[in-house]
């Protein structure tokens, strides 16, 4: 195998394959990133059984063929390539040597065979979605911070997505909050199906701020997305997500408009005496116009109040500070509505118009 590629081209396939290399795995092969060199094209591959992600570059071809290469080794080399020359010549020798050349910067490293190494087998989708990728990005980063880090429940450790009535729901839980993010889409029929919260997170790193459509096909295991620069094959979650849509269903008996910067930075001052290692509540008194909120830990105590537009019985209520801020902080929003009903009761907050998200957090109960 023999090839040479733009340095640049060669550094952006290799971030973005190695996001699917498992770093410890007992196949070895797995370790490492495989190469192939076709028809001026050259395809790299992470793979780590849960995730699969192919990503082609132009280049030029003298003699076809694969190889595996062990990724951090690889990596680190290109990451390492002298910024002057932006042309790589890459060759594997018959005992199996990979030699990278750029500049004055030459490396040899031993390879693998390729025959072991799993590749992606095309996917015969059993329903198939387009998503502009800037509305896709939006919608899994308003909904992945709620997925839960707990095992117990692995339906709850990713997204849903739920495609039904011309409209696409993603939605996030860990059984204290639950995120909804709602887009229309011209798709016909439903579809659904739970994306490990790992894979959404990744996503995140390689999805554009574009219009360009995202192609998504999902069978009963798998899901595939064909993104602008790669194809990431990913396995589902199994199991019946909850009812999300009966979440919160209570009456409200309180509603509160509010500058969504105004709470948001109140919160996050009264949190700053709250961490993992000190466990607290942010206590919002919620009466006459006004939002009192009160933290008080080993460390010391925060008091703030702010202006509010409100309608309904006032209400003392405790939450978990993160929660609320990583809520408000995906709001996207110059304003908010928060509905209460009692102080046991979840908070659901929502925009002024419309139905684009829905986040509700439970409230901590005061002894």
């Amino acid at each position: 195998m023999k090839f040479s590629c733009c340095r640049t081209d060669l550094l952006n396939a290799v971030n973005i394959v190695e996001r699917a290399v498992a770093s410890k795995s007992t196949m070895n092969i797995l370790e490492g990133i495989f190469i192939e060199a076709k028809e001026n094209t050259i395809r790299f591959l992470g793979n780590n059984l849960e995730l699969c992600i192919d990503c082609s570059i132009p280049g030029s071809v003298e003699t076809k063929g694969c190889c595996v290469v062990k990724a951090n080794l690889f990596s680190d080399a290109v990451k390492k390539l002298p910024s002057y020359v932006d042309d790589v010549q890459i060759e594997v020798n018959e005992s199996n040597s990979i030699f990278l050349s750029c500049g004055n910067a030459k490396f040899n490293f031993s390879t693998a065979s390729a025959d072991e190494f799993p590749r992606p087998q095309e996917l015969h989708a059993l329903n198939e979605i387009s998503i502009s990728e800037q509305v896709l990005k939006n919608m899994i980063r308003q909904t992945v911070y709620a997925v839960s880090q707990n095992d117990t429940k692995p339906y709850l450790t990713g997204i849903l997505f739920d495609i039904k009535d011309g409209f696409v729901n993603v939605v996030g839980c860990d059984g204290y909050r639950l995120a909804i993010r709602r887009e229309a889409t011209s798709h016909a029929g439903g579809l659904k199906f739970i994306m490990q919260g790992k894979t959404a997170r990744e996503l995140l790193s390689l999805l554009g701020e574009t219009d360009y459509e995202v192609k998504i096909k999902v069978n009963e295991k798998q899901a595939q997305l064909t993104l602008k620069n790669c194809v990431v094959t990913t396995r589902l979650i199994d199991g019946d997500y909850l009812n999300y849509e009966g979440v919160a269903k209570h009456e409200n008996t309180l509603f509160v408009v509010t500058e969504t910067r105004d709470i948001l930075d109140s919160v996050d001052r009264a949190s700053l005496i709250a961490s993992e290692a000190v466990k607290a509540h942010v206590l919002l008194q919620i009466k006459d116009g006004q939002v009192h909120i009160n933290c008080e830990t080993v460390l010391g105590q925060v008091k703030d109040k702010f202006e509010v537009n409100m309608q309904g019985e006032p209400i003392e209520i405790a939450f978990n500070p993160r929660y609320l801020l990583e809520a408000f902080k995906n709001t996207e929003t110059k304003e908010i509505k928060m509905s209460f009903s009692t102080a046991l009761n979840p908070v659901v907050i929502q925009p002024i118009e419309g139905e684009s998200f829905r986040y509700i957090v439970l409230p901590v109960r005061l002894h």
